[in-house]
């Protein structure tokens, strides 16, 4: 039987995708079947009118051995899931998205589901967000938080969201998006430990370059499987 991580974030930008592969590079290093699905891709990662980018093209093209890469919905316009979706006249539907999910884990030892923005973004004009999602499917949920000022604020408050919608927290990670790591990281890491009853799985170095479409180097690539190699043994070792 398949094992899932939903990837969340504080937000918007905090390093989710860059998560989601440093677990994808974990479990090609142990040897595992590792699926990645996106459930809606709202814009483009790249500048560039003549070719659309999402973060499951990016993946695929960083992480070209991973068993099995998909996006549920996509569209063009970088705005809120629900926004993006009325403005094409389409809409959202949770049983579809629970549908692909379920396809995809059947064939992989691990899949990676990677949300849209934070927890508690809105993907209906009811407010149904990957919060809710989760808590119904039982996906246990990775938050992935910035490491400098305000991700006490931000891990807590998306922490208490999760819970307040029945979703389970499998921990929180860090994701390292500027090149100096902030003097206040090792005590936000302290501190959430205390205040949040959950793991804490790493950090995941700065890679200069990383948003460009180029496979990682093998040393890279290295780094990044074994950034959050000891909790996410820790999690596997679970049921």
């Amino acid at each position: 039987m398949s094992k899932i991580l939903c990837v969340t974030g504080t937000g918007t930008e905090v390093g989710k995708t860059a998560v989601s592969l440093a677990i994808l590079l974990w479990a090609k290093e142990m040897g595992l079947r590792a699926g990645y699905i996106k459930l809606v891709q709202c814009g483009s990662r790249i500048q560039d009118p003549e070719h659309f980018q999402g973060d499951a093209d990016w993946i695929e093209e960083a992480q070209p051995s991973a068993f099995s890469i998909s996006s549920v919905y996509t569209f063009q316009d970088p705005v809120s899931p629900h926004l993006a979706a009325e403005k094409t006249g389409a809409w959202i539907d949770p049983e579809w998205i629970y549908e692909q999910v379920s396809a995809a884990a059947e064939r992989c030892d691990l899949l990676v589901i990677e949300g849209a923005g934070g927890a508690a973004t809105p993907f209906t004009r009811e407010g149904l967000s990957l919060a809710e999602l989760a808590a119904k499917a039982e996906w246990p949920c990775l938050i992935v938080s910035q490491p400098g000022l305000g991700a006490l604020h931000q891990t807590r408050t998306t922490a208490h969201f999760l819970v307040s919608r029945g979703a389970r927290i499998a921990g929180f990670v860090m994701s390292q998006t500027t090149p100096d790591l902030p003097p206040v990281y090792s005590d936000n890491v302290t501190s959430l430990k205390a205040m949040i009853p959950t793991h804490y799985f790493g950090l995941v170095p700065y890679c200069p370059g990383l948003h460009k479409r180029l496979p990682l180097s093998p040393a890279v690539a290295l780094l990044f499987a074994r950034s959050l190699g000891d909790g996410l043994k820790a999690w596997w070792g679970t049921p």
